[in-house]
């Protein structure tokens, strides 16, 4: 299975964490994480893709983690321990660049170099080995390794997805996955809100547009306009109608008017959004179910909690002359709305 199947992927069972050796911002949409062993061929091939495709995208995040296939190579666990040795010191991606650079392999004489090279005391690294003190945090890397499917070197995850294709693919990996991340950056018009010399009249401004708020007079305002709940009605209802057409864009549902009516009451329990879609067009009864879904599924329906509950109602209009269609006067709302 590879990272193109969104359904069954192979995933990292344990997430990135403060014991990892991270390269990159801390923030990164993106995270590439390899399980590698300095001692391994393939991993010192792949070292240079790597490292090219951090370059060209330094706001990729790169993870770390020792998985020293012991069996194939002596030299790879020594090695491994070597650089958390020098990660104690602060030093880590230092020895991690050298150990995958050395033309001389990674044995412990070419390891002690490399470790004066880097103003590491040789003696020191000895006795770490000696005393297998790096030994715990090799072999805890190398048990998550096992926990997520590692079976052979290097193995890449994006994300937390194992990343199953050829090493030429990765770059196009990265891309993809920086796509998929892109949405989170959308940005959209900020919104301001002034106050004004009447308590609860406040001024808010969208992007070009300007709307006053104010509160009912029985609820000490002058009812200059809609308040916080009646701007909130709104939303939901704005909301729904966009996520109904989309949903029926999408499935090729034969939507053809949406019609939200809301009202809102209060009761013991808090405020209650009733709401009510009226749906035109040739609707058969999954159709109807799949739109009612969609409007339970919008943003704002989701974002509602606490103490505002939504409750929703669907109808199917049938297909009639718009001259002839019931209305919806204030003066004679169903009974359903009143919050009676």
């Amino acid at each position: 299975m590879s990272y193109f199947d969104q359904a069954h992927p192979t995933v990292l069972s344990e997430p990135v964490g403060p014991r990892d050796h991270i390269r990159g911002p801390g923030a990164a949409d993106v995270t590439l994480l390899e399980y590698g062993d300095f001692a391994c061929p393939a991993c010192r091939a792949a070292y240079g893709a790597v490292r090219d495709v951090l370059a060209r995208n330094p706001d990729v995040r790169f993870v770390f983690r020792a998985n020293p296939r012991s069996h194939l190579f002596p030299d790879a666990e020594p090695a491994a321990e070597a650089a958390e040795f020098a990660a104690v010191h602060g030093k880590f991606w230092e020895m991690h660049d050298r150990l995958f650079e050395s033309a001389d392999g990674v044995g412990k004489e070419r390891l002690l170099q490399i470790a004066r090279e880097l103003e590491l005391d040789p003696a020191e690294l000895e006795r770490a080995w000696a005393a297998g003190n790096e030994r715990p945090a090799v072999k805890a890397q190398e048990i998550s390794g096992w926990h997520s499917h590692v079976i052979a070197t290097p193995t890449f995850f994006i994300n937390g997805i194992r990343f199953e294709d050829a090493l030429d693919r990765l770059p196009d990996a990265i891309a993809r996955f920086k796509r998929l991340a892109a949405p989170l950056h959308a940005v959209f018009r900020d919104a301001r809100v002034e106050s004004t010399a009447r308590p609860r009249r406040q001024v808010v401004a969208i992007g070009p547009h300007r709307v006053v708020t104010d509160l009912p007079a029985d609820e000490d305002g002058e009812d200059s306009g809609p308040g916080p709940h009646d701007l909130l009605l709104a939303s939901l209802g704005a909301c729904t109608a966009m996520t109904v057409q989309w949903a029926a864009e999408k499935r090729r549902i034969p939507l053809e008017h949406v019609e939200v009516r809301l009202t809102q009451a209060r009761t013991a329990q808090g405020h209650v959004f009733r709401r009510s879609l009226v749906l035109s067009g040739d609707l058969s009864e999954a159709d109807r179910a799949q739109l009612e879904h969609a409007a339970d599924a919008c943003p704002v329906s989701r974002t509602l909690t606490g103490e505002i509950t939504i409750e929703t109602r669907v109808t199917v209009d049938p297909a009639v002359d718009l001259a002839s269609r019931e209305s919806f006067p204030a003066s004679d709302a169903p009974p359903w709305t009143t919050g009676r």
